[in-house]
């Protein structure tokens, strides 16, 4: 074999190499490619069956709250009036000072408690959430709390009050009355401050309280309801932020699009 004979097999041989290295790398490239698009299409199904799981949590969670509303309201309520109306009766109707005296504290606390359940009632109907609007509905549920747990509590809205739709306020508010509970329950505060900020494009929804606070993951009940704020905050496509730190209460931020 000749010199230019040798050249050429070289070449040759060069290029076949060559060839079959990138035979391969285009092998593994389109494998790779293969896998991630199974990895994404699994993904993506996965995605679409947890949210349709948490679709009919949330689904299955405002029937119970209607039908608890519903309940309070036709048939507790009412005994509840009936039995302060009776009262009330023997209130008028008694000659004895003591008598008297009892029945008015008796019906007073009796009114005060029925108007306590008429506020729970409210704010779990979501019919009444959406009639209400999300202002509206806040303030309910604080009069609740200032009531029924003597809670000292405020709102603070700043800009054009908007309605970002029935289902999506629902969704705000049960966030919200569900970092309240949370509060109430395990932090002990004195104030709680929520704010509603309705920027041009944007809700910034703040729930802050000076209780308690806690480490993440310490409280495993609080850890639950951080986690259903979370999924209806998915839900918003929104960003939910929780800070907190033992004595320093606590700050919960929601920021979702206007849509």
């Amino acid at each position: 074999m000749n010199s230019k004979e040798a050249i050429f097999a070289l070449i040759a041989g060069t290029l076949i190499f060559l060839l079959f290295v990138l035979f391969i790398v285009m092998f593994l490239i389109a494998h790779k490619k293969k896998q991630y698009h199974n990895l994404l299409e699994k993904k993506t199904m996965e995605n679409n069956y947890q949210n349709q799981l948490l679709l009919s949590k949330l689904e299955v969670q405002e029937q119970s709250f209607r039908y608890f509303s519903e309940e309070i309201h036709d048939n507790i309520g009412q005994l509840l009036s009936i039995v302060k109306m009776q009262l009330y009766n023997i209130r008028n109707s008694s000659r004895e000072k003591e008598i008297v005296e009892q029945a008015t504290s008796s019906n007073e606390l009796l009114g005060k408690a029925i108007h306590d359940l008429r506020n729970i009632s409210h704010t779990l109907n979501s019919g009444f959430i959406a009639n209400a609007g999300l202002v509206d509905a806040v303030e309910k549920d604080l009069e609740y709390i200032r009531s029924a747990k003597g809670v000292d509590c405020n709102l603070v809205v700043k800009g054009e009050e908007y309605s970002i739709g029935n289902e999506r306020e629902l969704l705000v508010f049960r966030i919200i009355q569900e970092a309240l509970g949370n509060a109430v329950k395990h932090a002990g505060p004195a104030h709680i401050e929520i704010g509603l900020n309705y920027g041009p494009g944007r809700l910034e929804v703040t729930v802050r309280d000076n209780g308690s606070g806690f480490k993440p993951g310490a409280q495993k009940d609080a850890g639950i309801g951080l986690i259903n704020m979370q999924v209806r905050a998915t839900m918003l496509k929104g960003e939910l932020k929780v800070a907190s730190e033992p004595g320093k209460g606590t700050n919960i931020q929601l920021v979702i699009n206007r849509e």
